[in-house]
């Protein structure tokens, strides 16, 4: 049986664990509204060139942006990435930036980001809405969370977690028999309590390839071979989920936005100006959303004061003709 290898799992060793815990990319986001409703972007990233080409967050690319990158030097320690792109007004901005198919949609961060601009001929809003989508990684392998905010305290067996989480959510998303299902969970758990669990760390990390394919024989010996490869696909999936939002540990954001008009409510970290700021690392976005909103108005007076005088226009017209009809009864 051919199973895909935790090609990227073999790099969350307990001992690189600081390497996990450091600033490896700084990313920042700059959108700038005009009165039209349309905007431009600017994106730019600091950073390890591995880690800045790794797909936990990709960058932007491709014909629509305007890209500059010094990750042609040679032996560098740093590098810096920027890209530029104009926008329509409405128009819908990428929640990845990622286009290959080397990983499912489903494992990806997902990041989407609206600006609505809205013209009332009295007033015009601007609306402002992006969030970060959640892991869910307290509920899905709560030793992992844990290791994430308190890397001076790691706990134990957190990579056994990891690994029981991939190899019974496989088991859960695959459409098995009704009857079938609860048998082969229980072969799972019984290997994970008799076999796995009694694996020294250590040695789990050194020979995770070894165990991995021997939990997934485990769940897929049983099952009917049709959905062996189904079966591999969900695995791939959750991994790569996983990878992701342990290697987005090293990742840290700031965006910056300017609205046109006056500013009615945010939820902005800081304001510089007339700059909106917010700055968040993976902690912050670990298992909830993270939200960032903000709405500007701009008010017309001179047409407000119009249509308030052609209302009472029209409501002395009203008056007018009615007052006639009853003097013409």
């Amino acid at each position: 049986m051919d199973h895909r290898h935790l090609y990227k799992m073999k790099k969350i060793n307990p001992l690189f664990i600081l390497f996990l815990f450091c600033a490896c990319v700084e990313h920042e986001f700059f959108f700038q509204v005009t009165p039209d409703g349309s905007y431009k972007v600017h994106y730019s990233a600091h950073g390890d060139k591995i880690d800045l080409l790794d797909h936990d967050f990709p960058i932007p690319s491709g014909v629509k942006w305007t890209i500059h990158s010094t990750m042609e030097q040679i032996e560098a320690e740093s590098y810096d990435y920027t890209a530029h792109s104009s926008f329509k007004r409405n128009e819908k901005f990428p929640e990845t930036f990622f286009t290959g198919d080397s990983i499912y949609l489903e494992s990806l961060l997902k990041h989407p980001t609206e600006i609505i601009h809205s013209n009332w001929f009295f007033w015009e809003t601007f609306v402002f809405n992006a969030k970060f989508k959640g892991r869910l990684m307290e509920s899905k392998y709560p030793l992992i969370a844990h290791l994430k905010t308190s890397p001076d305290d790691p706990p134990k067996h957190w990579l056994k977690e990891g690994l029981a989480y991939l190899l019974s959510e496989t088991l859960l998303q695959t459409p098995l028999d009704w009857n079938s299902r609860p048998i082969i969970m229980a072969e799972l758990n019984n290997w994970i309590i008799n076999d796995l669990q009694s694996v020294n760390d250590s040695i789990l990390y050194e020979e995770l390839d070894y165990y991995k394919n021997m939990g997934l024989d485990v769940i897929m010996q049983p099952a009917p071979p049709d959905l062996y490869s189904e079966m591999d696909s969900i695995f791939k999936s959750l991994e790569d989920e996983l990878i992701i939002s342990m290697d987005l540990d090293g990742d840290n954001f700031n965006y910056k936005l300017i609205l046109p008009g006056v500013l009615q409510t945010t939820n902005a970290d800081s304001l510089a100006g007339d700059t909106l700021l917010w700055s968040f690392e993976l902690r912050d976005y670990m298992n909830e959303d993270y939200v960032m909103a903000a709405e500007s108005i701009i008010d017309y007076p001179a047409r407000q004061k119009a249509g308030i005088a052609f209302i009472i226009l029209l409501g002395l017209l009203f008056i007018g003709i009615q007052i006639r009809k009853k003097r013409t009864n």
